[in-house]
């Protein structure tokens, strides 16, 4: 499934929220992403378009199940670039390495980025 970077961004943050608590709401996404709320709804709204989010009572949502392997690919990949990123050479601050790591996991095919 192809996603943006911005789409793996707030898929994973509902993710790592959903370890701790089963619902996540659009103010938890929105604290963590530090985005407004109304960005975080739209962003949701397009993830359930998805298949990858299903919204329940009082505006919780929660992950399908294709969400979660979903979910659980992308953040394989995204520890494998964060490891591969700094071999090359690059001088990047975090923020600078999480943003080419969630550029390159939305823009490299799958198998690029695949465990050998």
């Amino acid at each position: 499934m192809e996603l943006t970077q911005t789409h793996l961004r707030y898929l994973l943050a509902i993710y790592d929220l959903a370890q701790t608590t089963p619902g996540v709401s659009a103010g938890d996404v929105s604290k963590v992403l530090a985005v407004s709320k109304p960005s975080v709804t739209r962003m949701m709204g397009l993830l359930m378009e998805r298949g990858l989010l299903v919204r329940e009572r009082y505006g919780k949502v929660f992950l399908t199940d294709a969400g979660v392997l979903a979910a659980r690919d992308y953040q394989g990949r995204m520890e494998r670039l964060r490891e591969l990123i700094p071999k090359m050479g690059l001088s990047l601050s975090e923020e600078e390495l999480a943003d080419t790591a969630y550029l390159l996991a939305a823009a490299l095919p799958e198998h690029a980025t695949s465990a050998k």
